[in-house]
Parts: C-alpha cells; sequence; structure tokens
C-alpha cells in the first residue's frame, strides 16, 4: 500500500498567458568563500576530514542568483528566484536568512528555489545548519560566522538581481552525454540527459542554467583546497564560451550517480577536464536554442510531510567509522536534526520544467519524475536535488533494502522514496498544466 503524506498548506502557484504576459528577470553572481574573508572554511563530503578547515583557495565558490518578476494573467506582478550554490548542501536557515537580510519584496521560502551543486569541495552545508548541535567534527561544525558571511553574500546578489530586471525571452533543450556518468551501487540506472534553458535580455544571452547528474567526487578527503569541483569549471567554461552569460548549475538525482573519471596528472586537474567537457557541450547547446516571448511560467511549492525519523540497520557497521557516530549518539540527534517536514518545488518556463529534491534522490526517482513531465507535455524536463533542505539519500524500497552507504545516510526508513515520488509526480503533474 502506498502513503502519501503530502502537506499542502504553503502552495505558491503562478501563471497565466496572452498578449500582455512578460517575464523580467535579473541574474546576479557573488563569491561565497569565507576563507576569502579570513573565516575557517569546512568543505563538505567526507567524514574522514574530521572537521578541518580548508588550507586554501583553488577557485572560488559561487552563488547565482536569478530573480523572475512574472507579469501574466494575475492582476499584480509576482517574484520568484532561482539560487544555486557552489555548496555540498543548503539548509533551510540559510535560505530563510538570506531572504530576511535582502528584504526583496514577494521573495519568500515558498518561491525561492535554492539549490546546492553538491561538490564535496565546496561548502559544508551542516557547517550552515543552525540544527546542526551533534559537535560532531566528522560531519561538521556548525559555524555562525559561516553562516553569516554567506547569508549576507547571498542576500547581495538577490538584491542587485532584483535591481537588474529586463525583459527576457526563453528557450530549451536536452541531449545526451553518453559514458559521462556511471551507477555507483552497481544498478544499471543511469540519467546522461542535460537539461539547459537560456533566457535573453535585448536580444542577447543573459543566463544559462545547466541540468546535469553526477556527484561532485572527483576530489578525495584528502584534499583540503576550496573549489567548486567539476561543476565549478562547469560554470566558468560556459561563461568563457557566451561572453556575458551568467551559468548557473543544478545536480539532478545524483544519488546514486558517479562520474566517469577521465585521466589526469591530479584529482583537481580530472575534475576541470570533466567540468570543460560537459560545459562546452552546454554552451553548443545553449547557443543552439532559439529564445522566445515567455508565455508559460509557474513556480509553486509544496511541504511533504516525512516519515518517523529511523537510524538503517547497517549505519554503525558501514557509517560508524567514518562519521564517529553511536547508535545511542544517532538515536539522540535524529529528531533534533532532521526536519518534519521539507519542501519540494516546481518551475516552469515554456518547455521547461523542474522539480526539487530536498535531499539526494537515487537515479532511478530522478528518472520516474522526469517521464512523468514528459508525458504531460513539457519537452526538457529536469529533477534538481540539495533544493531548500538536506535530509539525507532518499531510496526506493527495494534499493532500502538492499543496504549500503546510502542507505546508512537515509533516516527515514525504507517508505521514504515512495513518498517522495508521489509527491513530486504531483508537482510535475501540477507545474505541467497549461495557463488559462
Amino acid at each position: 500500500m502506498k502513503i502519501v503524506t503530502i502537506l499542502a498548506a504553503c502552495v505558491f502557484l503562478v501563471c497565466g498567458m496572452g498578449a500582455q504576459a512578460e517575464l523580467r528577470a535579473g541574474v546576479a553572481t557573488v563569491s561565497i568563500t569565507p576563507l576569502e574573508e579570513g573565516i575557517p572554511t569546512p568543505l563538505g563530503g567526507y567524514g574522514d576530514r574530521n572537521g578541518a578547515p580548508a588550507t586554501g583557495i583553488r577557485d572560488t565558490l559561487n552563488a547565482k542568483c536569478l530573480v523572475f518578476d512574472w507579469n501574466g494573467a494575475a492582476p499584480e506582478r509576482a517574484k520568484s528566484a532561482l539560487v544555486t550554490l557552489d555548496a555540498c548542501g543548503v539548509p533551510p536557515c540559510v535560505v530563510e536568512g538570506s531572504l530576511k537580510k535582502a528584504a526583496v519584496d514577494g521573495l519568500t521560502f515558498e518561491n525561492v528555489l535554492m539549490a546546492a551543486s553538491h561538490s564535496h569541495t565546496g561548502l559544508e552545508g551542516f557547517s550552515m545548519d543552525r540544527r546542526n548541535i551533534a559537535n560532531n567534527p566528522h560531519i561538521g561544525l556548525f559555524s555562525e560566522p559561516v553562516l553569516n558571511f554567506v547569508t549576507d553574500r547571498i542576500a547581495q546578489g538577490l538584491k542587485k538581481a532584483a535591481a537588474s530586471l529586463q525583459p527576457v525571452t526563453a528557450g530549451s533543450g536536452s541531449i545526451d552525454l553518453p559514458g559521462m556518468n556511471r551507477n555507483r551501487r552497481g544498478d544499471s540506472f543511469t540519467d546522461p540527459g542535460m537539461t539547459v534553458f537560456r533566457l535573453d535580455a535585448g536580444g542577447k544571452p543573459l543566463a544559462v542554467f545547466v541540468n546535469f547528474t553526477a556527484h561532485g567526487t572527483f576530489v578525495g578527503p584528502e584534499e583540503m583546497l576550496v573549489s567548486a569541483e567539476w561543476a565549478g569549471q562547469m560554470q566558468r567554461t560556459v561563461e568563457g564560451l557566451m561572453p556575458g552569460v551568467t551559468c548557473l548549475y543544478a545536480n539532478g538525482a545524483e544519488g546514486d550517480q558517479s562520474p566517469v573519471e577521465p585521466k589526469a596528472e591530479s584529482k583537481y586537474v580530472q575534475a576541470e577536464n570533466y567540468g570543460k567537457k560537459v560545459g562546452a557541450a552546454a554552451a553548443k547547446l545553449a547557443e543552439a536554442l532559439k529564445p522566445a516571448p515567455v508565455t508559460q511560467f509557474q513556480v509553486a511549492m509544496q511541504w511533504v510531510k516525512l516519515p518517523p525519523r529511523k537510524g538503517a540497520p547497517d549505519f554503525i557497521k558501514i557509517a560508524g567509522d567514518e562519521y564517529h557516530v553511536t547508535q545511542e549518539q544517532l538515536d539522540q540527534i535524529l529528531p533534533l536534526m532532521f526536519p518534519d517536514q521539507a519542501p519540494i518545488y516546481g518551475l516552469r518556463i515554456n518547455d521547461f520544467e523542474l522539480v526539487s529534491f530536498p535531499g539526494e534522490p537515487i537515479c532511478q526517482l530522478g528518472l520516474s519524475v522526469k517521464d512523468t513531465m514528459r508525458k504531460a507535455g513539457i519537452a526538457h524536463p529536469c529533477v534538481s536535488s540539495d533544493t531548500g533542505d538536506g535530509i539525507g539519500y532518499i531510496l526506493t524500497a527495494d534499493e532500502y533494502a538492499q543496504s549500503g552507504y546510502e542507505v546508512t545516510a537515509s533516516f527515514y526508513g525504507d517508505g521514504l522514496g515512495q513518498i517522495f515520488l508521489d509527491a513530486a509526480t504531483a508537482m510535475a503533474k501540477q507545474v505541467a498544466q497549461p495557463a488559462k
């Protein structure tokens, strides 16, 4: 029996079409690299780093802020935003704090999609999460200076983007990049698809959003330089090939998807070469698009009620050594650090649609949601992970039963995947509905 537990008390939806419909947009880039101001900067993704801060900067961590102002059939304008971060995760207090400091009229938690790239040399999500009371360096120590720095910078980006709104046209496209990712759990499911949407202002490209699915794990725990990893290089490549463009990136359903590593003299160079290859393909696709007036624009959000928190049976055996957490400690911190509900979002711009997950869904779930969007008439669907919160891995019941590392970082039992599949499928259908 499938259990659907969606709390839809907080839904934001704007849509419209017609001769007067217009989308305006503004974009801004800000550095979110705390080490620039001497603030110790924890890197995300590996417990083996023991919470040690980065020793230097290889490349800048950025937040890209894309603010929308939609004037469709509704009598009043409606703002929303898409923000991407070079970070391993994004807790809700980053969204809330950034919005409070920015104080941009119309931007709320319900209409701002904030997604982390999941780079394992980017910012540690738990270092910015006020819920993190574990005081365990292996999972990341909360840092008020890091949180304040990051939210200050994102607020600056949101204000700058909102102050530069201008009419835009939009185009989107999708291609496959075969052989670029693999299923690290050994399953047959992979997602080679890359989806791109492009916004033009004044007849020139303004912003390019890229969605491709692969962990940011070229660089291992022994490397201690701040870096946006392959996703950062991908964005720089697009921006270099398309002067004047700001490139944003959100990861797909990457829970079991790893990049296929090219040979190189170092892990950093491997990541950069991979990013250049993905970026060149993204820029080629983006340049071929033909943006058109925006007649369909929707943003929606729903709260998904989560099942009771539950540690995986093999947590101590598989992950206990890396994260130095006993069963007793796990039982104590789960109800304090992991929420009772989490958000999912939907964004549609003409033939493009994005549906988000607040954690790391495995590829099978992402493929299913993308298929739902296609069947609903969306030509270029995508999903984003680590958006709005980071609740851990999201797996199907079958994958949960197979155990493994991903299961030990899934904290809501074997029914979580079905709950999110039902919620994301409903969101996909809702946002895909044509405006009336």
